[in-house]
């Protein structure tokens, strides 16, 4: 069973009972619902089909909300047809309305003509094309285009290098956010984060609406690579969006901070998402190049919890292929990479946090007597997530009574998490959990497991680490 988790994004190519159920059996582990595109209703049908899928076939699955954020676009074009821009030619980004055609196209940011000048470059659509500004009006942006291509509505305007006078949380944002919120989204993501400051604020204003979901924080400007450290530490979760990152600052060095960005969310204890034209080929293509198969496999040995589909499964005419594809290449990757014997990574910093000590003896425990298995008993998942950033060979079997914790940890590499009853003590708690581990085919009598515990009020379990054999009728026993 493959560790690394997939999550997909639902759109035209998605939105049916059939095509999400054939998404999830193909081995989708969470939906990514993009704020970017559709109405709230469009989004509301799209989680509901989705978590009833995931319900018909016993999985348990994440719903990711992404806000859209500051994103600069540019708006309609005449009778919704790309247009062709020819290198050399003159295009014009207005503020006012318009119907968009090879001259001219409106742009949803009012200050655009404020705060470029002649001289300024402007990228269209992920760096397609490229424009340099020659003069501005009150309106009106005239450029030269550098870099032609064929443009379609809606595509995003990057200014690499320009500070901009934006708000991270639009107000856009904000009322998607508490949708997000009363939707009982697992995750929201936060998108052209540029400081500790932006997520601590969408933090305070999903507890202030009432909500539970660990914020991520999308890494795709400049500004967010200069106060990395801050940013991992503030936010629950990391997505290198690399898209508008490779916009934002240059193509050759997303790989490297890619690298770093995984390395040091694990470092924190973040989980990790890898976003980003994965398996762009298969929008229209049946199989991936050797260069994206390769490109899923280095997110996986660089530690993605997570690898993202983003138009290959919301408006690719390949969906189900997409998500088939990605999770071969990811098992083809983990099991085809040799690992050191002696995993220097349990041994790093001191943290002095009692959950790390925890996992790192769960860790040896198992490797010293060739245990397979590792069932966490958790009420909030944290135990199972740290057991996580080790990135043990061993089966994590997160068993937990609380629905949304089940949710949320499906995104986390390597958690297989169970639903179990809630118990009301230390010998209830063990019985459950053996009798939920059996049901699901992890065990079988006689099996040795390493056990451990988080928090749990009131049971003697708590915050420990031992070793059972499941003993099937006669209960476990204590080695």
């Amino acid at each position: 069973m493959r560790k690394a988790k997939i999550l997909i994004t639902l759109g035209p190519a998605s939105r049916t009972p059939e095509v999400i159920e054939q998404l999830l059996a193909a081995g989708a582990n969470g939906v990514r619902i993009n704020m970017s595109h559709g109405t709230h209703e469009e989004k509301a049908a799209d989680i509901e089909l989705a978590r009833a899928a995931a319900k018909k076939l016993g999985h348990s699955l994440a719903v990711l909300v992404d806000l859209s954020g500051p994103k600069i676009r540019t708006s309609k074009l005449k009778d919704g047809l790309p247009v062709k821009l020819e290198r050399g030619a003159v295009f014009i980004l207005t503020t006012q309305t318009i119907e968009g055609d090879e001259n001219r196209v409106s742009t949803n940011y009012p200050d655009l003509p404020r705060v470029v000048q002649p001289g300024t470059r402007l990228l269209l659509d992920d760096g397609a094309i490229a424009l340099l500004v020659e003069s501005t009006t009150d309106t009106d942006v005239t450029c030269r285009v550098i870099d032609g291509g064929m443009l379609g509505e809606r595509k995003g305007i990057n200014l690499p290098g320009v500070s901009l006078p934006i708000d991270s949380l639009t107000e856009k944002d904000k009322v998607d956010l508490k949708w997000a919120v009363a939707q009982n989204a697992d995750y929201i993501a936060l998108s052209f984060v540029r400081s500790a400051n932006d997520c601590e604020r969408a933090k305070q204003m999903i507890n202030e609406a009432g909500g539970r979901a660990p914020l991520v924080a999308k890494i795709e400007k400049a500004e967010a690579i200069a106060h990395l450290d801050e940013i991992i530490e503030a936010a629950d979760g990391i997505m290198v969006a690399r898209g508008d990152l490779g916009v934002e600052t240059s193509v050759e060095l997303v790989p490297v901070y890619q690298k770093q960005i995984i390395e040091k969310s694990i470092k924190a204890g973040k989980m990790v998402i890898t976003a980003t034209q994965m398996l762009g080929s298969m929008v229209t293509n049946p199989r991936p190049t050797r260069a994206e198969a390769s490109d899923v496999a280095n997110a996986v040995w660089d530690g993605s919890d997570c690898v993202m589909l983003s138009n290959e499964t919301a408006a690719g005419a390949h969906p189900i292929a997409a998500v088939a594809t990605m999770s071969r290449i990811i098992e083809s990757a983990e099991s085809g990479r040799h690992k050191p014997e002696n995993p220097t990574k349990w041994a790093g910093v001191q943290s002095g946090r009692v959950s790390r000590a925890l996992c790192e003896a769960a860790a040896y425990a198992a490797e010293e007597m060739g245990i397979a298995v590792t069932a966490v008993f958790t009420a909030s998942g944290l135990m199972a997530r740290r057991l996580s950033t080790l990135r043990v060979d061993q089966r994590i079997i997160a068993l937990t009574h609380k629905p949304e914790v089940l949710c949320e940890l499906a995104l986390i590499w390597g958690v297989e998490p169970l639903l179990t009853k809630n118990a009301t003590s230390t010998e209830e708690m063990l019985s459950t959990g053996q009798e939920t581990l059996l049901k699901a085919g992890v065990v079988e009598k006689g099996d040795m497991i390493v056990v451990m515990a988080g928090r749990l009020s009131g049971l003697g379990l708590s915050s420990s680490v031992t070793i059972f054999t499941i003993a099937g009728d006669l209960g476990p026993t204590r080695q």
